[in-house]
């Protein structure tokens, strides 16, 4: 690096950042022979792993997404599958269907997040396979004069089914780098944990057996971030003691099935209460999706929910992180209150300070940082991003990783001290220091700070230190 690149790497090193010589705060400014940096925020929507809108049965960039008004750009994109489509035949199951998708999501920048549902209340062909329905124990029944089959979700045989399918399907995709949460399905219609409006009434599940349910997408899907369906209190309370997040199928319901009831104050609040699920968002992902679509709930959450900002400021008192609006089309008098909640949902991180050296002696084997990092979100990040710093020089560049783990950033403030191993080999000059937040899986940046600054791969640049001869 001659003189000249290097007057003007570090101009734009510094560039939305303040190098501080002194700090109000003592315990800052007592650094001596250091920088204080603070780099400057950015008020814009991130689109980051894990949070945000989701895409539904489709991606960034598909038709679908492209001609519904409004629809922002998504990190997920969530797909629920019927039993009947993932074991066509017993025993034979059909993982071309997710290896096509996690490919496509790749290409596209997005995550999966998936749903496995054994039933549907549409018609006989959709839901269970039809293997199943010819040797196995169900109910016929009829929904809304529409005449259907479920499974006897008791039965020792789906049980055992059942935990095949997730078995098999977690142990090719737990843990890969590009599914972001998994539902706890496998009961009830579309997944959903409730057997309604079934004429005569469909038995639900035991709570003994629930619990087994529950355990196999524990075990066989313990490196993925789970979240249960709310609507069914036993399964909520025991999933949730064990770690997973919930979801909420119906968020902004303030009339949209019934003028005497609603998910929003009939149901969700009390069904929290008796699952004591309100820490959960602690552990798990809290995940949304409307009843209907984002067009449906302009006929009653103004008039009857008090306004689109309380639905919202609602969903993130539940601390929520995901939403899908199933992509369809928003009006463009919903797009405001929109971008409010994606600005808080989720987690959102800051870097607000840095202490770095301007030298390092000859000789010297750490390289000691002081930082605060600031969730200015509702969440945590529920996978195990891993904070980085960078030292690029003449001869390239070294990445030296924290021992903190991002996942642990609860909102609020976050000091960082620790001492980074420098390489034997790292030689005399100048060198940039960047700050990044990793992906496990590959080592690259994958998370967009609310700081202004980041390069075209992700790492915020900061400043200069100097290694001495």
């Amino acid at each position: 690096m001659n003189r000249r690149d290097f007057i003007k790497l570090s101009s734009c090193c510094l560039l939305g950042g303040t190098v501080c010589p002194r700090m109000q705060n003592p315990a800052w400014a007592r650094q001596t022979g250091s920088n204080i940096i603070e780099l400057e925020i950015t008020d814009d929507v991130l689109i980051n792993p894990g949070m945000g809108f989701e895409t539904f049965h489709s991606f960034n960039g598909d038709d679908r997404n492209r001609w519904a008004e409004n629809y922002p750009e998504c990190s997920i994109a969530y797909f629920r599958f019927y039993w009947s489509k993932l074991e066509p035949q017993e025993g034979k199951y059909n993982f071309e269907l997710i290896d096509s998708l996690l490919e496509k999501a790749q290409e596209r920048g997005q995550d999966l997040a998936l749903r496995f549902m054994p039933t549907s209340s549409a018609d006989l062909t959709a839901g269970t396979p039809q293997w199943y329905m010819d040797k196995a124990k169900g109910y016929w029944y009829k929904k809304y004069n529409r005449r259907g089959w479920a499974p006897d979700h008791n039965d020792p045989y789906f049980l055992a089914r059942q935990e095949e399918l997730i078995s098999a399907f977690g142990e090719r995709y737990n843990g890969h780098k590009n599914i972001i949460r998994m539902d706890i399905g496998s009961v009830g219609f579309w997944g959903e944990w409730h057997m309604s409006h079934t004429e005569p009434a469909v038995p639900m599940i035991s709570e003994e057996n629930a619990v087994k349910i529950i355990n196999m997408y524990l075990k066989y899907w313990d490196s993925i971030p789970l979240s249960m369906l709310i609507g069914y209190v036993p399964g909520l309370r025991y999933a949730v003691s064990k770690g997973t997040g919930w979801r909420a199928d119906s968020l902004g319901d303030y009339g949209h099935f019934s003028d005497t009831w609603c998910h929003m104050f009939n149901s969700y609040p009390q069904n929290l209460e008796q699952a004591e699920a309100w820490e959960a968002w602690k552990r798990g992902p809290v995940a949304f999706e409307p009843p209907g679509t984002m067009h449906d709930l302009d006929e009653y959450v103004p008039a009857k929910g008090g306004g689109y900002e309380k639905m919202w400021d609602q969903a993130l008192q539940w601390h929520g992180s995901a939403f899908n609006a199933k992509s369809k089309s928003i009006y463009t008098h919903q797009v405001p209150s929109i971008e409010r909640f994606l600005r808080r949902c989720g987690y959102r991180f800051a870097l607000n300070r840095i202490v770095l050296p301007k030298i390092l002696s000859p000789g010297q084997r750490y390289l000691p940082v002081d930082m605060e990092i600031e969730n200015t979100g509702v969440a945590p990040v529920y996978k195990n991003y891993i904070p980085a710093v960078k030292l690029t020089g003449d001869w390239g560049a070294v990445i030296m990783t924290s021992g903190a783990r991002a996942c642990q950033w609860l909102p609020g403030r976050h000091r960082v001290q620790e001492d980074m191993l420098l390489p034997d080999s790292l030689g005399t000059g100048n060198y940039v220091v960047s700050f990044g937040i990793l992906d496990p899986s590959n080592h690259l940046p994958a998370i967009r700070l609310a700081n202004k600054g980041a390069d075209p791969e992700g790492w915020y640049p900061l400043g200069i230190v100097e290694k001495q001869s």
